[in-house]
């Protein structure tokens, strides 16, 4: 190396770092002061921004794509959160209406019997059925109605429409019901269109009655309405008790045979009323032998 060549390097010619420090700052100055002014660098401006507009949409692809893919996963969870919430709502609402519904139901039909209690003459009890037993050959209900509360064997059970059945057994808190139904149950009944008496009797099946010992001639229909004929004491007279539905005329049996449906609503609802007593009047009339003409 040179003399030269080293004095250049140890004695480096053109101004000094803060010299040019100056002058960049001054050139600074000048370009804003001409764009202020001047507007002279806003060409140059959206020639660079449009230049790098290209790099800049590159640069937020990355960051949009995962905004919407954390969005996404965000409003999935949220959505089945709602969802979970609305099923839970949907279940509440549903068991809050079936339950408006039946107590809606009950309410009118303890109205119904309220007014049948009113409408009657005879004094009744309302009793709420917990039991049925299991038997499928048993037509036989328990009450919450007991001893404690004044219920005897043998009193008449109906509801709004009609017989139900008969106390046939009571415990101090409940009582047993026998259904119309039961087999072998008798009522005394008589045709409401012409005063024919009989007596019905429970098949054990699920809703059917029959009446029994009425001759081939006995003048029954198909739609006839049996009532209470009162006869017996026991259940007051004039209560609905069923409907003929079949008659079988066979030439080989000695008596017809009547099917019926009850009135009541055998195996529906949870209310029945309980008679307490029968008044005289709705007792059949006693009959009195006619006497003689005095001597």
């Amino acid at each position: 190396m040179s003399n030269r060549d080293a004095q250049l390097q140890l004695f480096p010619r053109g101004p000094g770092a803060g010299a040019r420090l100056l002058i960049y700052v001054l050139i600074s100055i000048a370009l804003i002061v001409a764009d202020t002014r001047f507007k002279v660098l806003g060409s140059a401006r959206s020639a660079l921004s449009t230049l790098l507009f290209p790099v800049q949409e590159a640069v937020q692809v990355p960051l949009g794509i995962y905004d919407r893919v954390s969005g996404f996963f965000v409003n999935h969870a949220e959505l089945q959160r709602e969802n979970v919430v609305l099923r839970q709502r949907n279940l509440d609402y549903a068991g809050a209406v079936l339950r408006y519904r039946d107590l809606e139901q009950e309410n009118s039909r303890l109205r119904t019997l309220l007014g049948v209690h009113q409408r009657t003459a005879l004094h009744t009890r309302l009793a709420e059925i917990i039991s049925v037993p299991r038997d499928p050959y048993s037509r036989k209900i328990i009450v919450d109605r007991g001893s404690q509360d004044g219920i005897r064997a043998g009193q008449p059970v109906m509801d709004e429409i009609g017989l139900l059945g008969q106390v046939t057994r009571v415990y101090p808190y409940t009582s047993e019901i026998t259904l119309l139904t039961d087999a072998g149950q008798p009522v005394p009944v008589q045709i409401q269109r012409n005063g024919l008496r009989a007596v019905a009797f429970g098949q054990g099946a699920e809703n059917e009655i029959d009446v029994r010992y009425l001759p081939q001639s006995a003048d029954i229909r198909i739609g006839d309405v049996l009532v209470t004929s009162g006869i017996d004491g026991i259940y007051p007279a004039g209560l609905l008790v069923a409907t003929v539905a079949r008659i079988d005329h066979s030439a080989n049996r000695a008596f017809l045979r009547v099917e019926c449906i009850p009135k009541a609503a055998i195996n529906s609802y949870r209310q029945v009323l309980i008679v307490d007593s029968v008044p005289a009047s709705a007792k059949a009339p006693a009959q009195h032998a006619p006497q003689g003409k005095p001597k």
